[in-house]
């Protein structure tokens, strides 16, 4: 009776992680994120974006993005740079991120990432946050820091979203 017990209990626990959208992997379930649009002159506005996991046991993802629009439609820069600043909450978390031309400076629980995109419209960063062996981690911010200049139209601004 009793293992029959624990079987049903396992298959109940398997049916709300799966409904819930826990991740088998990682441990990731839905996305905590945050968005940020400000105006900078002629139209064009410059939206910062940032995402992480929600809930994990090891591992957890996070990306930020910046975008550069005029109206609806994507607009090229001079430059658009992405600085994604992820910070470990809690324990020991080592931070990583990777992406031709991406630089990264910072200790194991708090590390800054930055791309500076030329003659585009948009610079997207990527990466994932490890806890250590036996940490407890609460989690992470993920903060998106984006700025941009256009040359010819005189037009630049900065605007910043954190998620966590």
């Amino acid at each position: 009776m009793k293992r029959k017990i624990l079987s049903v209990g396992a298959a109940v626990l398997v049916a709300v992680s799966a409904s819930a959208g826990v991740g088998v992997g990682a441990g990731t379930a839905a996305a905590i994120s945050d968005s940020s649009k400000r105006g900078i002159g002629g139209g064009i506005s410059l939206q910062a974006n940032a995402w992480e996991c929600n809930l994990w046991a090891k591992a957890c993802d996070w990306k930020t993005s910046a975008k550069v629009y005029r109206g609806s439609n994507r607009q090229k820069m001079t430059w658009v740079k992405n600085v994604a600043q992820i910070t470990g909450k809690g324990g020991s978390v080592s931070i990583g991120g990777s992406g031709t031309g991406v630089s990264g400076s910072g200790s194991a629980g708090s590390h800054s990432f930055e791309w500076t995109n030329f003659n585009n419209w948009t610079s997207d960063l990527s990466g994932q946050a490890r806890s250590g062996y036996l940490s407890m981690v609460w989690g992470i911010e993920t903060c998106s820091h984006a700025s941009t200049y256009h040359k010819r139209l005189g037009v630049q601004g900065t605007t910043s979203a954190c998620a966590g």
